[in-house]
């Protein structure tokens, strides 16, 4: 947590998604940072580490959100950041992600589809920043 409040990174190629997470995170509880690209948000999170991530699977490749997951959950001082992916992918492939939650396939805590709402993004990073502070 930091002095504004819980420090959100976000990590999406969408800057659309940039501004209705801001305006569905507000400030003060929330510190919504955001990152368009995956080795953004990882240099981003080696920095200064965050009380959760929201994480697009579909970056500069369809399964980047993946890969940055893993490589995440390999770091001592990332591993225990809790993780929601956020993606539309799920419908477009006709895929459940949410089936596969803490598996070695999908190593977050959450999945939520695109389009957002914010009550249900507001009840998913609080039930995770409840569990983390």
């Amino acid at each position: 947590m930091i002095a504004e409040g819980y420090h959100i990174l976000l990590i999406d190629d969408d800057p659309d998604i940039h501004h209705a997470v801001r305006a569905m995170l507000p400030e003060p509880e929330f510190h919504v940072t955001c990152c368009a690209t995956g080795p953004t948000g990882l240099e981003a999170m080696r920095q200064s580490p965050p009380d959760l991530v929201l994480l697009d699977i579909m970056l500069a490749t369809p399964s980047e959100g993946f890969h940055l997951c893993y490589v995440m959950k390999e770091e001592p001082r990332l591993r225990d950041v809790p993780v929601i992916m956020i993606s539309a992918i799920g419908e477009r492939v006709g895929m459940d992600y949410a089936k596969e939650l803490g598996t070695d396939y999908v190593p977050a805590e959450a999945f939520l589809e695109k389009p957002l709402d914010a009550a249900t993004l507001q009840r998913a990073v609080r039930r995770f920043l409840r569990v983390r502070t």
